[in-house]
């Protein structure tokens, strides 16, 4: 019947026959051939029709193959051999083209924001697939979703195993499918975009600048050219995309907010605006009284909140019923009321651990005793079931697998599990008498050391499957735990149940580091040994580690190089700078000094450590390193276009942010604006002459920054050289050809601010730059919204135009606007921020603000008389 159900009627593709030849027979000894023949007489008949009904219908899917007779076993069993050229590589073979045809790799490097997406696909559908007896909640929420006018977001609160992740899944599954079929209001023609993100749930999801990111790039707001460089540049730009009315339809879904790295960082909110555009919606989970949901109950606009209550007795009969049932188990009403009769089975995530464990519990009659003695709290039962574990499931090697897991920084691949575990004698924190008994403690290379057998993994991995990431969601076998909680509970059992705790995690971060200063894997490398090498204070091997170049590779960033800095600051303290630029110095000195020096590496490489040290904020010596690779390039590479351009526009690049630390502008700048304007005109005489919208673009970007600081040169009076009146020229000139540019590249966002720069170069508090400081806020407002970088510019530009021509009470309505943006945009504490606060704590607004109050105070009087007046003239009118 299977043949005939299972292959034959539909000619199922994945099926394959493999038929012995019949000569296998005659190399038996005579007394085994009955067991491979029917007794019956017609059967030999009656298979040769099947053999060849199956040969006609499914044609090469089945195969003939030989073996030959090879003894007998231990257990008295005929033993074959000569299947490897025939059986094993038809099986092989088969289900290598069956699985390349139905699930074909993609052609190229799949984008890693895409890569991001598809993970917490998989992620949704698994966690969303069985959400009971939260009804209630879930209509709440797609009020919220469907409601018009909503302007602040949804935050969904309870405690750890609450369901919060699992609500947020089926949310996200339910609002993508309302979405394609419109079912939710104000989508336009477009139609909702629905963006969601499990912190937690994938490698890399605990990073908030990559999640940004990836919100900016499904949303269209971003490309490569144009990619913020770092997390409070990103954050910036997500809030001014979230509150613009020129966004896209979108929903955002954030499940479990507190576990973004560094929770307790203001930057955790800033990207989230106070008020959203009337197409957002925002719905993110966390646990009560978290750092991020105090900042949220600070904020004038308070979000909307859902408490996920307790689940009552009828989803709790349901899940039960419902999770054992899917095993064709079920519990009797006395042992249902027995088991939830304990308060933690109000908890979806401890009723879930529950019904597991009396899934795979093997003694029928001693099931009310296991509901019985199951311990009433979600860590402390996680505890009782790692016990079992290491009682029925590999002892020390099930240990080892969770403070592994709970150790690494990113989740381990079931390869470097198997390795790590593989050295068996070394798989637990030794005292120190043990340690001296084996030849000074040291253990043996990894690549000395073969994986952990098959049987011995499988039967750890067959316990802690169901706390475990589906397998193979990352795409790559990446194995974690799915729920945060169990992280709470390895940590409580084993690193923090007894005084040695810490020093036994750090145990567990060495022996990690040890294997991944081992590791050929460079992406995993890069992903894990820092993070291990911070942990056990081992800075030496660190900056070893960053000095390499295949490492600095993937760490290196042309605009912003997040995870190199913070490594180096992280690790090498106070003078994190002086010692990464010596440290990289040695290395180009290396490659200098070589027999056969490859110079188009070298000058590339001063380059790309010149850009790093000028993101570190050492402009002077970054300019140094600079100039090395300009010399290489001009004497040794005929000054390449393509490499030149770049060159001279990081020089000005380098001149520009010095020149940023300086909170006014003086004739003491001529020494930074100088260079900074002759590589300015030289990257710009090359760039015209180089084809492509990349370089249009930063051809662009280079004309405004030229024209900003040629107004610079006429406030500080010019010199022999050139005079103010010819630097505004030329700025006129650079800012007309950049408005231009950004006009065919449709380009609003920094159209506005080159139209802003162009109102700088105009007579200082004219009409006419109020004229274009007025467009440049019109066009901001549309591509970015309110709360933007450039619009708190052009509002402190626009308070000092009204400041100049002494209309106090309009610039500080002006300075009002720009505070409330700062704050919006850079957080309260910034250093902007703080700038405005100090302009509007200047007497002459102080004075203004008093005059404000006063005669809002008098206009308030005057309206509750007038009012009075008419109620006394209406009873008068009453009383005739």
């Amino acid at each position: 019947m299977e043949i005939l159900h299972g292959a034959y009627r539909i000619d199922n593709p994945n099926s394959l026959f493999l038929v012995r030849n019949s000569s296998f027979l005659k190399t038996i000894p005579e007394e085994y051939v009955g067991d491979f023949m029917d007794p019956n007489p017609i059967a030999p008949h009656k298979l040769d029709v099947l053999k060849q009904m199956l040969k006609t219908r499914l044609k090469d899917r089945v195969k003939w193959y030989d073996c030959e007779y090879a003894g007998i076993d231990e257990d008295g069993k005929v033993e074959l051999t000569g299947l490897q050229e025939g059986f094993c590589k038809n099986v092989f073979e088969f289900f290598k083209n069956r699985i390349e045809e139905q699930y074909p790799l993609s052609e190229g490097t799949l984008d890693p924001y895409q890569q991001a997406k598809e993970a917490h696909e998989s992620f949704l559908k698994s966690r969303g697939a069985l959400v009971l007896g939260r009804t209630t909640i879930l209509e709440k929420v797609e009020k919220y979703v469907t409601d018009i006018g909503v302007n602040n977001s949804l935050v969904i609160l309870g405690g750890a195993g609450t369901g919060k992740s699992s609500l947020l899944a089926k949310t996200a599954d339910v609002s993508q499918q309302m979405a394609i079929s419109k079912q939710i209001p104000g989508g336009g023609s477009t139609g909702w975009h629905i963006f969601f993100h499990f912190v937690g749930a994938v490698p890399g999801s605990t990073d908030l600048e990559k999640a940004l990111k990836r919100l900016l790039k499904e949303l269209g707001s971003v490309n490569e050219a144009t990619m913020p460089k770092n997390l409070e540049t990103t954050c910036q730009m997500t809030c001014s995309v979230l509150s613009n009315t020129k966004t896209p339809p979108v929903l955002v879904i954030i499940d479990a907010l507190n576990q973004f790295d560094d929770d307790k960082s203001g930057t955790i909110l800033s990207w989230l605006p106070r008020k959203l555009a009337p197409q957002v919606r925002v719905i993110i989970s966390m646990i009560n009284d978290t750092p991020p949901h105090k900042m949220l109950l600070e904020r004038s606009i308070k979000p909307e909140e859902i408490i996920v209550t307790p689940l009552d007795m009828d989803a709790r009969k349901e899940i039960v019923t419902e999770m054992l049932g899917k095993y064709n188990k079920r519990l009797d009403e006395k042992q249902i009321s027995s088991l939830l009769s304990k308060e933690s089975s109000q908890n979806p995530l401890w009723l879930a651990v529950a019904c597991e464990e009396l899934r795979v519990f093997g003694f029928f009659e001693r099931v009310t005793d296991k509901i019985n003695k199951m311990k009433d709290g979600l860590l402390d039962l996680l505890e009782q079931v790692f016990e079992r574990f290491e009682e029925e499931n590999g002892g020390q090697l099930l240990v080892a697998t969770l403070c592994l897991l709970e150790t690494s920084a990113t989740g381990l691949l079931e390869t470097e599990l198997l390795q790590i575990l593989g050295d068996e004698d070394n798989l637990k924190p030794e005292v120190e008498e043990e340690s001296e008994s084996k030849d000074g403690g040291r253990e043996k290379k990894t690549k000395d050391i073969g994986p952990l057998p098959a049987a011995k993994w499988a039967v750890v991995f067959r316990a802690l499957k169901p706390f475990l990431r589906p397998f193979g969601d990352s795409g790559e076998g990446r194995l974690d735990f799915y729920h945060r909680a169990l992280s709470k509970a390895v940590r409580k059992k084993y690193f923090e149940g007894h005084t040695s705790g810490a020093v036994d995690q750090l145990w567990w971060h060495s022996k990690l580091a040890d294997f991944f200063e081992q590791s050929d894997n460079i992406d995993r490398k890069v992903e894990e040994l820092p993070i291990h090498l911070l942990k056990i204070n081992q800075a030496e091997n660190l900056k070893d580690f960053l000095m390499d170049w295949k490492i600095f590779d993937k760490l290196y960033n042309e605009e912003y190089s997040t995870l190199l800095l913070r490594y180096w600051r992280e690790g090498c303290g106070k003078t994190w700078q002086t010692q990464m630029e010596t440290r990289y110095q040695s290395q180009l000195n290396q490659i200098e000094n070589s027999d056969d020096p490859d110079l188009q590496l070298l000058a590339r490489r001063y380059e790309q450590v010149a850009r790093v040290v000028n993101q570190s904020g050492e402009n002077m010596k970054s300019l140094a390193l600079l100039e090395k690779a300009m010399k290489i390039e001009q004497e040794d590479l005929s000054s390449r276009p393509e490499r030149m351009v770049e060159l001279y526009h990081l020089a000005a690049t380098i001149y520009d942010d010095k020149l940023k630390l300086y909170e006014y502008i003086d004739p003491s700048q001529m020494r930074e604006l100088k260079p900074l304007i002759d590589f300015g005109r030289k990257s710009i005489a090359i760039r015209e002459t180089l084809e492509g919208e990349a370089h249009k673009y930063k051809l662009g970007k280079t004309l405004v920054q030229m024209a900003f600081n040629l107004e610079s040169w006429l406030e500080c009076g010019g010199d022999n050289s050139m005079s103010g009146e010819e630097a505004v020229e030329e700025g006129q000139a650079c800012i007309d050809r950049a408005i231009q540019i950004f006009k065919d590249l449709g380009d609003d966002g920094h159209l506005a601010d080159a139209i802003m720069t162009a109102g700088i170069l105009l007579e200082r508090a004219s009409d006419e730059q109020l004229q274009k400081y007025m467009e440049a806020l019109e066009l901001c407002l549309q591509a970015y919204g309110e709360n933007s970088v450039l619009t708190s510019r052009l509002y402190l530009n626009i308070g000092i135009l009204h400041e100049d021509n002494r209309r106090y009470y309009d610039a500080y309505d002006w300075f009002i606007k720009w505070q409330k943006v700062s704050e919006e945009v850079f957080g309260y504490h910034h250093p902007r921020t703080q700038r405005c606060r100090n302009c509007l704590a200047e007497s002459r607004y102080r004075s203004v603000k008093l005059n404000l109050e006063r005669r809002n105070q008098v206009n308030a009087q005057n309206q509750q008389i007038n009012e009075a007046n008419e109620d006394d003239e209406n009873s008068d009118s009453d009383d005739e």
